[in-house]
C-alpha cells in the first residue's frame, strides 16, 4: 500500500519547484504581510532571528497529515529564538495560520470521507450539528 506523499513532496510538485527551494518558498508565504518589508533587514541584527521559523518549516516538511500541525505549532511556540518583542509584539515571523492554511491547500484530502463523517482535518466528527431552526 503506496502511503501519502508529504507536505514537500506535494509542494514541491504544485509549485513544480526543485526541493531545495521548499523552505524559502514556504517561508515567503507563511510570514505575516509586514513582515516582507523588513525580512531582509532582520537578518542583520541576529543572524539567527528566523531560526525558529525556519526549524517550523522543517518540522512541517515531512507531514502527511494536517491534524499533526498542531505538535509543530507547540513547539514553535515553545522555541527558544522565538521570543523577543520584535516577534512577539510586531509578529515578525511565520504565521502559524498562515503555514497551517499552505499545508491545507497542499496537502490532498483523503478520497474515503464523506463531507459529514469527517472534519476538515480528517478526523471524524464527535457530533452532528444542528441547524437553528426558526422559530414561528
Amino acid at each position: 500500500m503506496k502511503s501519502n506523499p508529504t507536505f514537500a513532496e506535494c509542494f514541491c510538485a504544485k509549485h513544480n519547484i526543485p526541493r531545495e527551494k521548499f523552505a524559502r518558498a514556504v517561508f515567503n508565504r507563511s510570514l505575516y504581510k509586514r513582515t516582507h518589508l523588513i525580512k531582509w533587514w532582520l537578518p542583520l541584527l541576529n543572524p539567527n532571528y528566523f531560526a525558529a521559523d525556519f526549524d517550523l518549516i522543517y518540522g512541517v516538511e515531512n507531514l502527511r497529515r494536517t491534524r499533526d500541525f498542531v505538535l509543530e505549532a507547540e513547539r514553535f511556540n515553545a522555541h527558544p529564538a522565538n521570543h523577543g518583542w520584535m516577534r512577539r509584539t510586531f509578529c515578525f515571523r511565520v504565521s502559524t495560520s498562515r503555514l497551517k492554511a499552505v499545508i491545507r491547500e497542499t496537502l490532498p484530502r483523503s478520497s474515503k470521507k464523506t463531507d459529514h463523517d469527517a472534519s476538515d482535518d480528517g478526523t471524524m466528527m464527535p457530533f452532528e450539528m444542528a441547524t437553528p431552526t426558526k422559530r414561528v
